[in-house]
């Protein structure tokens, strides 16, 4: 009995070892695997409250800074941080309260609908919203219209800028 016991101890043990060795040689278990990972979703992250300060809307070199921080800060990867920022300065100038005379407004020039729901989001009744408010309702829109799903899919600045492009200005992909 004792001799069972051992050489079940000892198959045991070599089974161990070999598995612990091809995992440090590099083997690649990935033809185990039978079903595909989901689609990545985006985080879900509370919109930061008073993350960006009263920015001066004379200084475009400011807003761009403060749109890359408070888009980094609520969890959004680099080539998204920076395709919002290349929109705002296509749309705006990186000017807030920008206006073309048209009924396009804002940071991302918003218009129609989207503008009536900015100004109730923000609560200035028709008042340009601070850029914190702007970035807010934003990222409101991104993460919760699946109109958006595009701009989560990108996997290139370029590709998640032009997401934004179609995207942004009509709702949807």
């Amino acid at each position: 009995m004792k001799c069972i016991r051992g050489c079940v101890a000892i198959v045991i043990w070599i089974s161990l070892a070999l598995f612990v060795s091809a995992c440090s040689n590099g083997f690649d278990f990935r033809f185990l695997e039978t079903v595909p990972s989901p689609p990545q979703q985006p985080p879900v992250v509370p919109a930061q409250p008073s993350a960006v300060p009263a920015v001066d809307s004379s200084t475009p070199g400011r807003v761009r800074t403060e749109i890359i921080k408070w888009f980094s800060r609520a969890g959004y990867q680099s080539i998204q941080v920076e395709a919002l920022a290349e929109h705002a300065g296509i749309e705006s100038g990186f000017r807030p309260c920008a206006s073309n005379g048209s009924g396009l407004r804002y940071t991302f020039q918003w218009s129609g609908a989207r503008l009536r729901r900015l100004d109730e989001f923000a609560g200035v009744h028709g008042k340009c919203p601070s850029l914190d408010k702007q970035l807010a309702f934003a990222n409101n829109e991104l993460r919760n219209e699946p109109n958006y799903s595009c701009f989560w899919r990108a996997t290139t600045k370029s590709a998640a800028l032009l997401a934004l492009r179609r995207g942004f200005g009509r709702g949807r992909c």
